[in-house]
């Protein structure tokens, strides 16, 4: 069984076009990030000026400071490089403070309606929004641009290269063998069969997680080398995209469950791919059918703007993709739960869930697919 595996490995392993790819989407991802450190080592000893518990002396200061920098603009002074650092740490504690205002009142709200309605599914819903949100604490301010570009790695750039990795790395894993011949000597042995489709499966996974493995490394170290690694212990809704997020996480604790769903929905797709493969004979079928399962969402969620009631289908067709729970970030930026026999279940809960099934159902689709082969032959 070992000796399939470092077989299979070496097969995927050996594509030129896996590394030509990799490099390329590396590149892509990469334009555009060049940043001055030199002028990031200043704007991080201001910032950590302020770090930690936001007292009302803190913001009493940076009020007055941001009304003496408005009093320049409206002068038509230029602003000095510090004055803007310093206006850049005002404003956004200043929009923290509206948002947590806004919470407070949402929380008010919560309380209201859970008094007035009847025990069910809207109930136990407004109840869970409100505990949630209770425990969100916004109260410590840090300088956190490290960990943001790493949680933005994985929902801008990072869940499309393992896509494309994944399609391109593994998505003729079978339909190759059909197209050179070689499907003969994998269905020749009654009990190789199974083991050959096993390893065929194992170094696909293993695959797929050395490309998210990469891939975050990389990510690991152009955010370190730009910005450091300051601000883990932030809270999630100090990144501008979660401002509205109900979920009481600090960067750190985000990050790793973050990753966590990636990687269990990355592997619920390649065992899409790998299926897909096993039942089509034409290497260009496998691939572009591959390619519509995460490029359909990706384009209607790209393209398609969500502000018609016409368009409800299109957004619940995308919540339940392997797609979105790839992205992960609309998972957290905000409060979406799913009614099962009146509990309601959070929307993260559910792509775990559903992406663990789709990993034992395609796994067994496949070797079964295999057998029937086997049968037949």
């Amino acid at each position: 069984m070992l000796q399939l595996l470092k077989f299979e490995l070496y097969k995927i392993y050996k594509q030129k076009s896996i590394y030509i790819l990799f490099a390329l989407l590396i590149a892509i991802m990469s334009t555009g990030g060049f940043v001055n450190r030199s002028n990031e080592q200043p704007i991080y000893q201001e910032y950590k000026r302020w770090e930690g518990k936001i007292t009302a002396d803190k913001i009493k200061e940076l009020d007055r400071i941001r009304g003496e920098i408005d009093k320049k603009t409206d002068s038509t002074r230029e602003l000095t490089f510090k004055e803007r650092i310093m206006y850049s740490i005002a404003m956004v504690n200043d929009q923290q403070t509206n948002f947590t205002d806004d919470r407070n009142k949402e929380i008010a709200l919560l309380k209201e309606n859970i008094k007035e309605a009847p025990s069910g599914y809207e109930k136990r819903e407004a109840v869970l929004k409100k505990d949630m949100l209770s425990r969100v604490d916004t109260s410590d301010f840090y300088y956190q641009k490290g960990p943001g570009i790493m949680m933005d790695m994985i929902y801008t750039f990072g869940f499309v290269i393992t896509a494309f990795m994944t399609i391109i790395g593994i998505g003729t894993i079978f339909s190759k063998e059909y197209s050179s011949g070689m499907d003969q000597f994998l269905l020749s042995s009654k009990y190789g069969r199974s083991k050959a489709v096993t390893a065929k499966i194992l170094a696909s996974l293993i695959f797929i997680l050395s490309v998210i493995i990469v891939w975050s490394l990389y990510s690991f170290a152009m955010a370190t080398y730009s910005f450091g690694m300051h601000g883990w212990k932030s809270s999630l809704q100090w990144i501008i995209q979660f401002n509205e997020s109900p979920y009481p996480f600090s960067l750190s604790s985000t990050f790793a469950v973050m990753m966590t769903i990636h990687v269990i929905a990355a592997l619920a797709f390649g065992l899409i791919v790998v299926f897909i493969s096993a039942v089509s004979r034409k290497v260009t079928v496998s691939l572009l059918a591959s390619g519509v399962i995460f490029g359909l969402p990706l384009a209607l969620d790209t393209v398609l703007d969500f502000g018609g009631t016409k368009k409800v289908w299109v957004d619940r067709f995308i919540s339940f993709s392997v797609y979105q729970f790839m992205k992960v970030k609309e998972l957290f930026a905000g409060f979406r739960t799913y009614n099962l026999f009146g509990i309601p279940v959070l929307q993260p809960i559910l792509a775990v869930v559903l992406s663990i099934i789709l990993i034992i159902l395609f796994w067994y689709m496949t070797k079964w697919v295999m057998r029937k082969k086997q049968v037949t032959v």
